[in-house]
């Protein structure tokens, strides 16, 4: 469930800055690498900000269309 679905007066942010922000976040997952790869939390995390990131760029895609 999504915060603004518990917190209807809350605003989502703009998609640029969720981009950003899940560009920074995967930043910091990458230094979490070790000679093992990353811990199975790490990697679940990783797939989440990427999915969000991606979903954001064709959602702000969509609306660019005519």
């Amino acid at each position: 469930m999504r915060k603004e679905d518990l917190f209807p007066d809350l605003t989502a942010p703009d998609p640029a800055t969720r981009i950003r922000g899940a560009a920074t976040r995967i930043r910091g997952i990458r230094a979490q690498v070790g000679p093992d790869g990353l811990t199975p939390s790490a990697t679940r995390t990783l797939i989440d900000e990427l999915t969000m990131a991606l979903e954001e760029v064709a959602s702000a895609l969509d609306r660019e269309k005519p």
